[in-house]
């Protein structure tokens, strides 16, 4: 049984020259280390970090990644790709915990997808964190297991 942990940025500035520039605000890093930080009392530790090649997430993965767990930037979690282009990738991934740090609507429409849901209705806000369980990650081959937001992370808003 695998475990991917989805987690979306924090809030980001809109003063950049190209979406893939924009940088973390100061509440965006503030929401990011908030959700490192119920993490670390959870005792969840990711084995590795997947972590889309977009400024404001590297710089979220650089506030989650307080393990020190090794890092890879995959193309394919950006903003337009679709859960689909992840599965080949989650298919090679031969540990049990595993990290992704990337953006909506790609990560809402991941919850739904491997839940086999037509249409997604899960609002991964900034900070948000989503844990869903599978043997398989494909179409309606796994299950949410919790779903967080900033600033509560205590409530299972799933």
């Amino acid at each position: 049984m695998m475990e991917v942990l989805l987690v979306r940025h924090g809030a980001a500035s809109w003063d950049a020259a190209t979406d893939m520039e924009r940088a973390l605000t100061e509440r965006g890093r503030e929401e990011v280390d908030a959700a490192a930080q119920w993490l670390r009392g959870e005792d969840w530790q990711p084995e590795q970090l997947w972590v889309s090649p977009y400024r404001r997430a590297q710089q979220s993965a650089e506030i989650l990644n307080i393990w020190g767990a090794p890092q890879r930037n995959i193309a394919c979690l950006t903003p337009d790709n679709r859960p689909e282009d992840l599965e080949n990738l989650l298919a090679t991934f031969a540990g049990q915990r595993l990290m992704l740090v990337g953006h909506n609507p790609l990560l809402s429409n991941a919850i739904a997808h491997w839940q086999g849901e037509l249409r997604s209705y899960w609002g991964m806000q900034t900070a948000s964190m989503a844990l869903l369980e599978g043997e398989v990650f494909a179409s309606g081959c796994a299950e949410l297991k919790w779903l967080r937001h900033y600033p509560n992370y205590a409530h299972n808003g799933r």
